[in-house]
């Protein structure tokens, strides 16, 4: 009687085990991350966003529209992506890409050195001479910057202590995009 009786609680509590994990999965799958699109699609300048599993990691997917203040973007989806890092898509052109790579050493310089005001300054001479209207504002966990050139831009969000929450920004040819 009592190897029947073990045998009996073992599968009932295997089989409440299972329901409670199906339960918490289809959770965290289908309702959590339907609202955190949904909450983040309420954002200005965001056009979509998805959870994106690859590889065995997750990550939050957002397609912006013409962003004015990345900054501000930055700090809504933070409050809402949960653990996912978030990785911007924008309309980048490869004329951008190149003004951007062409910053990279100003902006390299400027967070190990800490000179701002001289890495600001660098970055708006470049803007101009390539013809790109640049929006550059920073706080104590990155620096924000968005390059527009006509209705294309890059936004990118580099982070001054590798926090890992945003991931490097990509055009909207992006692989990982299901659109």
């Amino acid at each position: 009687m009592t190897k029947q009786r073990i045998t009996i609680i073992s599968l009932v509590g295997m089989l409440i085990f299972g329901l409670l994990l199906s339960g918490k999965l289809l959770y965290e799958n289908k309702w959590l991350e339907g609202s955190l699109i949904k909450e983040s699609q309420q954002i200005s300048g965001v056009l979509s966003a998805e959870i994106l599993d690859k590889q065995g990691a997750s990550e939050m997917l957002v397609n912006t529209g013409q962003v004015t203040n990345l900054q501000t973007i930055c700090t809504q989806l933070k409050t809402i992506s949960g653990t996912h890092p978030i990785r911007l898509v924008d309309q980048r052109t490869p004329e951008l890409e190149e003004v951007y790579q062409q910053m990279q050493f100003a902006i390299q310089e400027g967070m190990v050195m800490g000179n701002f005001t001289q890495m600001q300054e660098t970055l708006t001479a470049q803007a101009e001479q390539a013809g790109v209207m640049m929006n550059l504002t920073m706080d104590n966990e990155g620096i924000y910057l968005v390059l527009t050139q006509g209705e294309h831009q890059l936004v990118s969000v580099i982070e001054r202590h590798g926090q890992g929450t945003f991931l490097p920004s990509v055009g909207k040819d992006y692989t990982g995009m299901n659109h």
